[in-house]
């Protein structure tokens, strides 16, 4: 078994799935860092809103209903990777709803801290953590896209994907079989491109978590200490 060699394949797969959607992607960035950026820079006129949120997040980390421990980490974080990737694939509203949702919970919850402090607290584990849910996002509207248009390729069928001799075949004469098989091959590289990003994003989560419970706190602790400050 070659290695470099499927090495090299997952490569030119990742580098043609980021090509193939680059506006989902940016779409999924937009609906990430707007919402941040309202969360950190109003966080007094949606209070009302996120602070409960904010509040039962807490409870739960204080009753030890969430733990800070590698596993429980990436159990919790890979949950809503895989609700965001199946909420855009059953609705890109739904899922862009929820991926805002928890962009502007972060950005609220930061504003309690100074933006220094904050960055050493969250930047670690939060390079690998965001960039995996924006993408396990993307999978979703990507997996939606190739619903779409499977769809709408069972009603227009492309000839070139049917076995037929003759391309201007009736219509008529092509059975239900052969329009799904045909739309199904149009479009198959959209259901590998969706795995892809979700795959990504599932391995930064590893990673994530690993650098949360691990070294996030240590490491902050050590840089507020040269300053002689601590974490409060």
């Amino acid at each position: 078994m070659d290695i470099k060699h499927y090495l090299e394949i997952a490569k030119e797969e990742t580098k043609a799935a980021f090509s193939n959607n680059k506006m989902l992607l940016l779409l999924s960035i937009l609906l990430f860092v707007i919402p941040l950026l309202i969360g950190y820079f109003y966080a007094d006129s949606i209070s009302e809103y996120i602070q409960p949120m904010v509040d039962n997040f807490r409870n739960q980390v204080e009753e030890g209903t969430i733990t800070l421990t590698t596993h429980s980490i990436f159990t919790n974080n890979v949950t809503v990777a895989f609700i965001l990737y199946a909420l855009g694939a059953l609705g890109g509203v739904l899922g862009a709803i929820v991926l805002a949702n928890n962009a502007l919970f972060i950005g609220y919850f930061g504003a309690d801290f100074d933006i220094i402090a904050y960055l050493i607290l969250t930047l670690p584990h939060g390079i690998f953590e965001i960039p995996a849910i924006i993408l396990a996002t993307t999978g979703g509207f990507v997996l939606l896209s190739f619903i779409l248009h499977f769809i709408w390729n069972l009603m227009s069928p492309d000839y070139s994907y049917l076995n037929l001799f003759d391309p201007y075949f009736s219509d008529v004469k092509i059975s239900p079989k052969q329009r799904i098989t045909a739309a199904f091959k149009k479009n198959q590289n959209k259901i590998k491109e969706s795995f892809i990003f979700l795959c990504l994003g599932v391995i930064f989560l590893i990673i994530a978590a690993f650098i949360e419970a691990n070294i996030t706190l240590p490491l902050a602790n050590w840089i507020f200490s040269l300053f002689g400050l601590g974490i409060t």
